[in-house]
């Protein structure tokens, strides 16, 4: 026995489907980010892999700086070793040109002073980029030199100097905002009890 099904109840049954059916995940899923022209500071030590100057005449900064080989990889390993690969690691390697990042120096620092070889602190603006067109561009971390020293107080107090006033400016905020909320919560209850 055939039975005629009517356009109404097609069109009732791909609806049913429809709502069944789930839909693919699609292969950007997660938070969007945007792209904003700025470099977001970054606290390192490395050893000093001397510098040199580039065709417009501006310093560039050798450095070996700690690593892990990928990225989800934990700072230890499961046997408690760490997975931190460290700059006399990448320089025993023995390979031509082992630095791993190559940044500028901003001119305001004094670099006269740095022996090749020897292990400092930095701070670091970098964010990454590419260069090369085509569908296999060379990535690489376009970055300055913004500060250096031989002890993490020295070269790190600006920066967490600035940490402990964002953080009090954000918590008096917090409590600014709450004081408004609560005396617009009393003025309204203020308002409904007297109607």
């Amino acid at each position: 026995m055939i039975m005629a099904i009517s356009n109404d109840s097609r069109q009732f049954l791909n609806s049913i489907i429809q709502l069944a059916d789930t839909p693919q995940a699609s292969a950007r899923t997660g938070m969007k980010t945007t792209n904003v022209a700025s470099y977001p500071i970054f606290l390192a030590w490395g050893r000093w892999g001397g510098c040199e100057l580039n065709g417009s005449g501006n310093n560039k900064a050798f450095l070996f700086l700690p690593y892990i080989q990928l990225g989800p990889m934990p700072l230890t390993k499961y046997n408690g070793a760490s997975s931190i690969e460290t700059p006399l690691d990448m320089v025993m390697t023995e390979v031509p040109n082992p630095y791993n990042c190559k940044v500028s120096v901003t001119p305001a620092l004094n670099i006269s002073r740095l022996i090749e070889g020897d292990f400092y602190y930095f701070i670091l603006a970098m964010k990454p980029a590419a260069v090369g067109g085509g569908s296999n561009p060379t990535p690489y971390w376009d970055g300055h030199l913004k500060g250096i020293g031989l002890t993490a107080n020295d070269v790190y107090k600006e920066y967490f100097f600035l940490y402990n006033v964002t953080r009090s400016h954000w918590a008096k905020l917090k409590v600014t905002s709450q004081d408004e909320e609560d005396e617009e919560e009393h003025e309204h209850s203020a308002i409904v009890a007297s109607s």
